[in-house]
């Protein structure tokens, strides 16, 4: 996604804002970027200031002829008086010039006017006759701006004539001038004041505060060469004679002026600090900076002038940078063709168009192609015909679409992919348990995915399931739920590999889904017991066939197979099994051994039950010998002496025994 930024030159013709004041005011303005298209992009501020000095020094400069104030309209002087200072006029405000503070100046009928009112007083002569460039430290008026100072008679009135000596205090702090005319005066001299080729003469000056600008309009001078030469300045000179400031061939002499005007700036220190807000804290101090909003923000252009006083003045402009919200576009879908067809290969990129417009004003936001992403964003290249492009080679496509309103715009890519047919990998069938004995397990086919795909990339082809070769070629009735899939035994699963968005481009490949039953009906057979023999070693043999056929019997429906284990490891893990149907007990008198049951020629490993049963050896018991007689004596009445008496047997179990209670 890309910004689309106006040009700077439009901008500065169409968006700034400022200066809406008399020329020579303080005063600061900005141009309006265009609108930001993205959250986060940059724009140039730009702003302007009129930018003065302290008044060591000026500068004169050539300005458009728009004299900001009318010629006539003020308070008259020397109406009708020749060569007259004009009575004192007093400034609301302090102007500096050339490093002295004033706030009275005086008016001379000849086209000037002075600070020195020492030198000079109200109604007294004032000087006509001058010679020399300035400066000059013997010029008859210094301390003085002159605009035309020129030899002129405010007593001459004729048809082209009508002179009025004027001034006024115009505008509003902080920013008043004095505004000095002298309009429609005749040239001084008989042989000049009736020359309607000479005509009349007419000038401004303007004094501004805070910026101490002083700037002179002439409308028309026509210098009268029979008088004086026909001399004239224009410019300004400081008290001394050493310093002045003139525009270029407007020195003393005989020149003609029609409709110039000249501005002189002081341009010591500068008397200005400018600053770029946000809010009120600053973030830049050069006209130009460099800003990048997330979201529509206002900044502050600030100029402050210190004054001849001291006291500050404060002007601001502001500008607003407009972010706009990136457009929510569609992801469009790439092309997709299969090699197996001969070249070259046509596409129709518009069918993207209403994808990536997502529902956008079609004649708002129109939609361009363009083969690389520099000629999208210039934008060169349009692709034309979009409804038929052909190509020989995969490439990626660039869509453009703009804001035809704001000229933001976005770009989208999609990719034209031309494959190879697609060659499925070698695919195992499925060996899986039923567990349940119904003929039909859940399966997850998709275990077979990384082997049909075989290094293909999966963002190029796509893999579905069928139960048929039929669906399977038509591309109909894929399984919709291959991760958890009804199988029935020995069902046979078709594969279809394919290029994305291409049904031509496939290959096929199948597998079968093999069930394994699983015994889950044995049940351990009873215990089984046998005496010891001589040895009584805890040991002895037994005939498993019973306890086998026992087993058996509860799956009559399954041919099984069944080992016997030592121990529940070996019987999961299938290993070391032991001699059957005579097993001898390899652990002392009592031992628990384990029968791995599973269906004959079972090929999933795990499809198996293990049950258990208890083989005991009884100790063989043993008589103590040589066991004592058992004596007693024939005493018992009436037969005293018959040889017969009674025994009691059991008092020899224990010497017969040992004293074993078993």
């Amino acid at each position: 996604m890309r910004n689309k930024y106006l040009l700077l030159f439009f901008l500065s013709i169409l968006s700034f804002k400022g200066f809406s004041q008399a020329p020579g005011c303080p005063d600061v303005g900005t141009y309006a970027p265009a609108p930001l298209c993205n959250p986060g992009d940059c724009t140039d501020l730009i702003a302007e200031y009129f930018e003065t000095g302290e008044t060591t020094s000026y500068e004169v400069s050539s300005v458009d002829y728009a004299p900001p104030y009318p010629f006539i309209g003020g308070t008259q002087v020397s109406v009708n008086t020749d060569d007259v200072w004009s009575p004192l006029v007093t400034l609301p405000f302090s102007f500096c010039f050339y490093g002295q503070n004033y706030d009275n100046v005086l008016i001379g009928s000849n086209g000037v006017i002075t600070f020195d009112t020492n030198t000079f007083t109200p109604g007294a002569y004032c000087q006509y006759a001058f010679s020399g460039d300035i400066p000059n430290t013997s010029f008859p008026i210094r301390n003085a701006i002159y605009g035309v100072y020129q030899d002129i008679d405010p007593g001459v009135n004729n048809t082209f004539a009508d002179p009025n000596i004027n001034y006024a205090i115009l505008g509003s702090a902080p920013c008043r001038t004095l505004v000095v005319n002298f309009s429609q005066v005749a040239q001084f001299y008989s042989a000049c004041e009736g020359d309607p080729n000479i005509g009349a003469q007419t000038s401004q000056i303007v004094l501004y505060e805070t910026t101490n600008v002083v700037e002179v309009y002439v409308q028309r001078r026509v210098p009268c060469t029979s008088w004086q030469e026909g001399v004239g300045v224009i410019g300004i000179q400081n008290a001394g004679g050493t310093q002045a400031a003139v525009p270029p061939g407007r020195n003393t002499g005989s020149w003609t002026a029609t409709n110039e005007a000249w501005r002189f700036t002081p341009n010591g220190d500068s008397n200005v600090e400018f600053s770029w807000l946000l809010g009120t804290t600053e973030i830049g101090t050069d006209t130009t900076i460099t800003v990048c909003p997330e979201e529509t923000t206002t900044y502050t252009a600030q100029a402050i002038y210190t004054a001849c006083d001291g006291t500050e003045v404060v002007k601001t402009q502001n500008v607003t940078v407009e972010v706009n919200e990136p457009l929510e576009l569609g992801t469009p879908n790439n092309f997709y063709v299969c090699s197996s067809n001969p070249p070259p290969y046509t596409f129709d990129l518009t069918e993207n168009t209403p994808i990536i417009r997502n529902g956008y004003n079609q004649f708002q936001y129109p939609i361009t192609y363009h083969p690389s992403l520099a000629d999208a964003e210039a934008p060169f290249n349009q692709i034309i015909p979009d409804t038929a492009y052909s190509t020989d080679a995969s490439q990626t496509i660039f869509a453009r679409i703009e804001n035809v309103l704001t000229g933001c715009y976005q770009v989208v890519s999609f990719d034209i992919i031309i494959t190879e047919a697609p060659v499925a990998g070698e695919v195992d069938d499925i060996n899986v348990c039923d567990l349940d004995g119904s003929g039909n397990e859940i399966v997850d086919l998709t275990v077979q995915y990384n082997d049909v795909m075989a290094g293909l990339n999966p963002n190029v082809f796509e893999v579905f399931y069928y139960d048929s070769l039929i669906d399977a070629d038509s591309n109909t009735n894929a399984i919709t739920t291959p991760d958890a899939y009804d199988a029935a035994d020995g069902q046979t699963i078709f594969i279809r590999v394919a290029v994305i968005g291409d049904e031509g481009c496939y290959d096929i490949t199948n597998f079968n889904v093999n069930l394994t039953e699983f015994p889950n009906d044995v049940v351990s057979p009873a215990s089984m017991e046998t005496c010891d023999d001589a040895s009584n070693d805890g040991l002895a043999e037994f005939d498993l066939t019973d306890a086998i056929d026992g087993i058996m019997a509860n799956e009559p429906g399954m041919t099984l197979d069944v080992s016997v284990h030592l121990s529940q490891a070996d019987a999961d893990a299938n290993i070391n099994p032991q001699a059957q149907p005579l097993f001898t007990t390899t652990v002392p008198n009592a031992q628990t051994i384990y029968f791995r049951v599973q269906e004959q020629g079972a090929v999933v490993a795990s499809c198996y039950s293990v049950v258990t049963m208890d083989l005991i050896v009884n100790e063989k018991p043993v008589i103590l010998t040589p066991i004592t007689n058992y004596i007693q004596c024939d005493q018992t009445d009436p037969d005293a002496n018959d040889g017969i008496e009674e025994f009691d047997l059991t008092t020899k179990d224990t010497e017969i025994t040992g004293g074993n209670v078993d």
